[in-house]
Order: structure tokens, then sequence, then C-alpha cells
């Protein structure tokens, strides 16, 4: 299998995060994702090559992603988004220059959250529409393609399984990355944030050690669904009137929740679905993913009408920009190549392992140490322990009263 030239910086984000998390300390608490259709007409993407700055964790390598004008087709407004954070200021997926305000909706795997949340590396799927000649985001999923305990980790493959689907990282001799990554142990907790190659790789772009709360998510195409069961991955998965909102179909996408109870992955939600998500509510769409090994170029769902660039092969990591007809085929404006894949480690809570942290404990008082008088020992009196008095002489005779 091809393996593309990826490059890793390890950066913890938390202090542009901290940026992203000022600006909106003041909004009200979010709700769920909500994706409106609204009858306008479709809204072009400025010609241009989106500034990144490779400070801020720039996973596109410096490259930019140049977006090309679209027609207006079906008079749908707004661009579907699906891609990995690379910068902020405003937030940078796919070469986008997204902004926000109090009323962008966000969720953290369906549930709802906040944009304290965001860290460089994670996927994301979004709906962005122009406002002020800017693209402004209406609302924004943080997706993991897994989340679980570790179950085999092989260090010098730089590979690993959580919850039977295989995982790629890609740390490019970055030792204090290799490092961290070494910290991790099979059974403990991570969420990993990436996309997958076409045999189901998921080849990562972030990875949180976290601790237990008691949820447990795995996200992918579906394979095998009977009455009773899926498989996504390696993972078998129990399906039942009670815990299916929609029932998957074969290759189609599907996000299970659950726990896990005595070391079994027990379902609780299972969702599916076929096509883009956001087909039929966005008149363009921006996708990133990998070549497939073979067949007609697919994306999240969504079949690709366009030319992929003369020195593109499989698993290649791409972006397609273009306009979404309403029966979720994408007429691709621009194919775009990347070069790199950023893969971050970063744990937090009381899990966080020590090589990956700054040491904030206390140190221990001691007494300071009072220095040495350097002189002869001839000029030391000596102090005695015991005062000695000279015995009192009474006068002879005397005898008292």
């Amino acid at each position: 299998m091809k393996q593309g030239p990826f490059r890793t910086r390890a950066q913890d984000p938390r202090p542009i995060a901290a940026g992203v998390a000022a600006s909106v300390r003041s909004a009200a608490a979010v709700a769920l994702i909500s994706l409106l259709a609204a009858c306008a007409s479709v809204p072009t993407v400025p010609h241009q090559t989106a500034a990144i700055d490779p400070k801020n964790g720039d996973g596109l390598g410096g490259t930019g992603i140049q977006m090309a004008q679209v027609q207006p087709g079906d008079g749908l407004g707004g661009t579907g988004i699906i891609g990995t954070i690379s910068g902020f200021g405003s937030i940078i997926v796919n070469g986008l220059e997204l902004e926000f305000d109090h009323s962008t909706a966000v969720v953290n795997d369906g549930r709802p959250t906040s944009l304290d949340e965001l860290r460089i590396g994670q996927v994301i799927q979004g709906v962005a529409r122009q406002k002020d000649g800017r693209m402004h985001l209406e609302s924004l999923d943080i997706q993991h393609a897994v989340s679980g305990p570790i179950t085999a980790v092989d260090y010098i493959e730089q590979t690993m399984t959580v919850l039977g689907q295989n995982i790629r990282l890609n740390l490019a001799g970055d030792k204090t990355a290799t490092d961290a990554f070494k910290t991790l142990r099979k059974g403990d907790l991570v969420s990993v944030s990436g996309l997958r190659l076409s045999d189901g790789t998921i080849i990562a772009s972030r990875i949180d050690q976290h601790s237990d709360d008691g949820r447990i998510v795995v996200r992918g195409e579906a394979a095998q669904v009977t009455d009773s069961s899926l498989r996504i991955g390696m993972l078998d998965v129990a399906l039942t009137p009670d815990n299916a909102i929609s029932k998957p179909v074969s290759g189609g996408r599907v996000m299970v929740s659950g726990r896990m109870i005595a070391g079994k992955f027990v379902p609780d939600v299972i969702t599916g679905g076929t096509g883009l998500p956001f087909a039929g509510k966005v008149g363009e769409v921006s996708l990133e993913g990998y070549v497939p090994e073979r067949g007609p170029l697919t994306l999240h769902g969504a079949p690709i009408n366009g030319a992929l660039p003369a020195d593109a092969a499989a698993d290649d990591h791409i972006v397609v920009t273009g306009q979404v007809s309403s029966s979720g085929h994408v007429t691709a404006a621009t194919v775009a190549k990347l070069r790199t894949v950023v893969t971050i480690m970063k744990a937090r809570g009381t899990q966080r392992p020590a090589a990956m942290r700054p040491e904030t404990a206390r140190p221990e008082r001691v007494a300071p140490v009072r220095p040495e008088i350097d002189r002869p020992q001839s000029l030391v009196p000596e102090r005695p322990t015991t005062i000695e008095r000279p015995p009192v002489e009474r006068p002879g005779g005397f005898t008292g009263v």
C-alpha cells in the first residue's frame, strides 16, 4: 500500500484554542446541530488561496488549497464541509477560513458542546454560509473516528487497534510525539480523530487520551448488515430495534455509541445513512479524504465527477471542492493533493502521561543551608554544656537562727 510523504507536528494547541475560547465565553449554551435548507442563490467561494500559518500547526504543509468559483445550480445556499482543523484565528479547515459567533451550533459526537473543545487535528463536519464576504459557520460537529480502549499497540510500526479499528500514525521521526506515543498502554482510553483509507484503516490526525466518561463511539462504513448485527472494521455490533435510531445499510455510513461493560462493548445508539450527510441542504461542498484503491472516486458517500491530478494514486490525501446536486453527486471544481497529515498526541485529565505535561508539583520546602565560616579552630571557643559554679563556703560555726 502506498504511503504518502506525511509530516507531523507534535504541538499542544491549548494556547491557540484558548484564543478561540476567549472570544466565545460570553456565548449562550449551544443547541443540537441543525442543518437548515435555505431558498437562496448559491454563494461563490472566493478564488483565492487561504493564508495558512505553519506556526498554528498547519496540517496542509503550507501548500494552500485553491477554491474555485462554482456557478449557481440548485438554488441552495451554503457549503458543506468535512475536513481536519489545521489552524485557528478563524477556524481553518481544508484551506477555508471559517468565521464563527455565538449562533454557531457546536456538538461533539452528538453531544452539545462549545468552541472551547476545538483542537488542531480534529475532524469536523459543518455547514458554512457567506456573510459579509466571508464564510461563517452555521453548525459544526466534532467527529471522532473511534473512542475506546486500546486493545493492541505497536511502537515500532506506529500502529494500534481501538475497538476493532486499525489505526496508523504518522509521527515522522518527531521525538516528542514518539515519546508520547510510547506512554500509551493496552487498556488506555483514547479518542482518535482521522479519516479512513478505502480498506478501513484510520489515518490518525489526532489522539487524545482521556478518563472514562462512560461513552464509547465508533463511526465508519457499515458491513455485513443483518437484522441482528453489523460490522465496523473488526468490531461486531449487535443491532436491535431498541438501539437503532436509523438502520444502517451495507456500504453506508454508521455511527455507534455505547459503553464498555465487563470488557465488552454494548451499543446504546446506532444511526446509519447513505450519501452525503448534508445532501439536498447545501449547494457546495469541501470534502477531505483519501483516493480509493479501485473504482470511481467517492468521498463520504458522494460520487465525484471530475479528474484527479495526473500524479494522484491510491491512498493519496486530497480535498475536493465543487457543486453538489440534489442527488448527492459532486461536480468537482478543484481536486487538490495534501502533502501531510498532522498527528498530535495530547492527553488530558488524571491519566495524562507525565511525558506529555510540564512539572506542576510544588517543590518541597528545604531548610536553608547556612554557610560555614572558615575560621582557625583555635579562635573558635568551646561552649561548655554545663555551667560550673564555684562552691559557696559558709563561715565556720554558723548555724543560722
